[in-house]
């Protein structure tokens, strides 16, 4: 096997092709051709696209469910809503409503 050649370079330079990987030059035999499957381009963009989607609408679920617990509960909002006429107290008299 063949070793590969290294050099000393500057920080400026840009690295040579032999310096960033195979030496034999397999890796363009094997390359995937970005330009050759638009078909599969797009079925991977639906499938990523609809991860996301769920995703995103999982995350909205789990906020409005969180959301939702802090809200008060109905024997609070129905103690809330009660009127008292209030006109027959005297000033400075206390009362307890049950």
């Amino acid at each position: 096997m063949q070793q590969p050649v290294l050099s000393q370079r500057s920080l400026s330079s840009a690295p040579e092709l032999y310096e960033l990987g195979s030496v034999d030059k397999g890796y363009t035999a094997d390359r995937i051709d970005r330009v050759a499957g638009p078909e599969r381009r797009a079925f991977t963009y639906l499938m990523l696209s609809g991860v996301r989607f769920a995703y995103a609408f999982t995350a909205r679920i789990l906020v409005v469910k969180f959301v939702s617990s802090m809200s008060a509960s109905a024997d609070v909002l129905a103690m809330a809503s009660a009127e008292f006429d209030l006109s027959y107290i005297d000033v400075g008299k206390t009362i307890t409503l049950k």
